[in-house]
């Protein structure tokens, strides 16, 4: 038989209104409160491990004009060099 987990309970202040709108949200899509709100602990603590989309795009973008002027200065080389050899 396997062992109990030990739960500790968090009691919140809440509207009623606003309970009432988020039990029926979360029963629409077929969770629980709990699961919800043990979710949103989880993504808080690990908030620092998420990844900024915006800030990786910049990054993206930064490279690939980078990786564009790489293209453009190698075709400039190699014209350069057949240029000579043309010479």
């Amino acid at each position: 038989m396997a062992g109990k987990k030990e739960r500790i309970f968090i009691q919140v202040q809440i509207d009623p209104a606003v309970k009432s709108k988020f039990a029926s949200k979360v029963e629409q899509e077929g969770k629980t409160i709990t699961d919800v709100i043990l979710n949103w602990i989880d993504d808080y603590l690990n908030e620092n491990e998420k990844v900024d989309v915006l800030e990786l795009k910049h990054r993206v973008d930064a490279l690939q004009g980078v990786e564009h002027r790489v293209e453009v200065l190698e075709r400039l080389l190699k014209d350069n060099m057949l240029g000579k050899l043309h010479i």
